[in-house]
């Protein structure tokens, strides 16, 4: 992934920081994850949000790999500024570099899990919180419901006042779980 420059995002970044910065709610308790999405290899739901302030249409993205539950992305999607998603989060995936001469490239490598976002050029930033760095919290944040929380919390996002929504992975199925795990790989075929 090369040095990706969104003008749509540039030119309009007092737009872009009120639709990241201001209060979000969402007014579904249950995220249900559960019909197949553009990629046949991911679930996805998607859930219309409001802004505090503006009017334009938000939605939030779910995406899990069906082969991999623990491979999730949240995304934040405003067609108003831009075809892409503007804000979002990554569980698993490649190392990212970002592509930015104002960060020393000694700094520009960042592992999953990461957010993203658009600095006011125009380039998409990865980064890590806090909680992300911190071994223990980082490992928490396995769990998909505990991780739409800390989402919610770097999004400025909330269901009701202070609470926020839980995600469900296929309803109705049997919760098995999925990883991409060779179930063979410790058994010697004679």
């Amino acid at each position: 992934m090369g040095k990706e420059i969104r003008p749509e995002i540039s030119t309009q970044y007092g737009f872009y920081n009120d639709l990241l910065k201001n209060r979000k709610s969402i007014f579904s308790a249950l995220i249900s994850v559960s019909e197949v999405g553009n990629n046949a290899n991911i679930l996805e739901d998607r859930i219309a949000i409001t802004h505090s302030v503006l009017l334009n249409e938000i939605d939030l993205i779910v995406d899990v790999k069906m082969r991999n539950h623990n491979f999730f992305q949240f995304k934040l999607k405003c067609e108003d500024l831009s075809k892409v998603p503007f804000f979002r989060f990554d569980s698993d995936g490649d190392t990212h570099r970002n592509y930015d001469e104002d960060i020393p490239l000694s700094k520009q490598q960042v592992t999953t899990p990461h957010f993203h976002f658009y600095n006011e050029k125009g380039i998409n930033i990865a980064y890590k919180t806090k909680q992300l760095l911190d071994d223990a919290e980082r490992v928490a944040l396995e769990d998909i419901n505990l991780c739409i929380k800390h989402f919610c919390h770097e999004a400025n996002l909330r269901f009701n006042d202070d609470d926020f929504p839980e995600v469900e992975i296929l309803h109705g199925d049997l919760k098995l779980k999925t990883t991409k795990e060779d179930p063979n790989s410790n058994v010697t075929f004679l």
